[in-house]
């Protein structure tokens, strides 16, 4: 591993739909892949939220199936050029923490290097 590479929970790509909602705000958003630690959206609208930034707190509400939703404290870490949000979970309830490791699989437990 060089020193431009870091180490991440390990992606896994799923179905998903996720609103983000910040200061009073929402924006409709898909799951392009998910994580132990985050997970990275793509709006679905091209105004998603005007002032959203790096290191501005959201919470998501993450809905996979009729009946397997996730309610999230997170934080943005990245926001590409191509409006992608990435983001890294703050607070996860604890009796959504299981059925978060569930869905990820396991994922849970690898690692993936990644370029910083």
């Amino acid at each position: 591993m060089s020193e431009s590479q870091g180490i991440r929970y390990a992606r896994k790509s799923i179905e998903a739909s996720c609103l983000l909602l910040y200061k009073g705000n929402s924006c409709l958003t898909e799951v392009k892949n998910i994580s132990a630690s985050g997970i990275l959206l793509v709006p679905l609208d091209e105004e998603c939220i005007d002032d959203l930034m790096v290191d501005s707190v959201c919470i998501l509400e993450i809905v996979v199936n009729d009946t397997f939703n996730l309610h999230v404290s997170s934080k943005v870490t990245r926001i590409g050029d191509d409006g992608q949000i990435a983001l890294h979970y703050i607070q996860i309830p604890e009796e959504k923490q299981v059925a978060l490791w569930q869905l990820l699989g396991d994922h849970v437990h690898e690692v993936e290097v990644f370029d910083t």
